[in-house]
């Protein structure tokens, strides 16, 4: 039995960046400072267009329960610090009506790994957000940390999870071309019965071809039909009538015998008498 796919946070993360390949594209990004303190807010995604003359900041925030979303009541202050905002999940996860008109909605697909918009965030104009902007690049640059987590355990803990479900995947594949080598095997058995059946076809049709050719029914002449029905209608087949002809002499012969030996005295009825007759 195939086990439900776990869809992780990162997974749907990776499919927005690759929306915004050509863009700047961060994770866990912060509105400035850790030493906000309690006016700190962190968005789980951000991408910046680069271009100076229009400018559009796109947050996201990605939601993989249905408990995470409810008891989410951040989500409102990040409006004022992106252009567009989005909630990207789980394909059904969050219904549109569920969230404010201005705010897009993305769904996650899992068995195809891609996602879609289900609805297009209304684009607002707001003041840059330096600070944000300034954090991403002084906080943001770092080489050493890997992209679509928060830290070292998160990327670890989907690298054993996605290692385990490879080797789960492969046993799949396996499996499925197992089974399909054997539906190919039955497939090729059914056509070798089918085969032999079709020789012995052809053998009974050679001879049956052979006992038409006696009555003068030619297969080759594309007029079967026609000459099978020519053949039935004239009544006795050339073969038969040749038989009658020579039991109808020898009837005729006895005929003609029995004649003779009825005039015949009875002491004259010899061997030789009868044996004279017969010539």
């Amino acid at each position: 039995m195939m086990r439900k796919i776990q869809i992780r946070a990162d997974r749907i993360l990776r499919q927005i960046a690759r929306r915004h390949k050509d863009e700047l594209f961060l994770t866990e990004v912060k509105n400035g400072p850790t030493l906000f303190g309690e006016g700190l807010l962190i968005m789980d995604a951000v991408a910046v267009k680069k271009s100076w003359k229009k400018p559009c900041i796109t947050g996201y925030e990605i939601k993989t329960s249905r408990q995470d979303f409810l008891r989410d009541n951040k989500w409102p202050y990040y409006l004022k610090y992106c252009h567009r905002l989005y909630f990207a999940c789980p394909a059904g996860l969050i219904a549109p009506e569920e969230v404010p008109e201005d705010v897009g909605l993305i769904y996650y697909n899992p068995e195809k790994d891609c996602i879609h918009t289900k609805r297009a965030a209304a684009f607002r104009d707001i003041e840059i957000p330096w600070k944000m902007l300034y954090y991403m690049l002084i906080c943001r640059s770092k080489s050493d940390r890997h992209p679509f987590f928060s830290s070292q355990r998160e990327y670890l803990e989907a690298w054993v999870q996605d290692k385990a479900e490879r080797k789960e995947l492969g046993w799949r594949v396996r499996n499925k071309m197992t089974e399909k080598i054997e539906e190919l095997t039955k497939r090729v058995r059914d056509l070798e019965f089918e085969l032999s059946l079709q020789k012995r076809e052809i053998e009974v049709f050679k001879r049956v071809k052979d006992i038409l050719a006696r009555y003068d029914v030619n297969i080759y002449n594309g007029e079967i039909e026609r000459s099978l029905e020519n053949v039935l209608s004239r009544g006795t087949p050339p073969v038969f009538r040749d038989k009658l002809r020579v039991i109808a002499r020898e009837v005729e012969k006895l005929m003609k015998l029995t004649e003779r030996i009825t005039c015949l005295p009875a002491e004259q009825l010899t061997y030789s008498a009868i044996n004279e007759g017969d010539q």
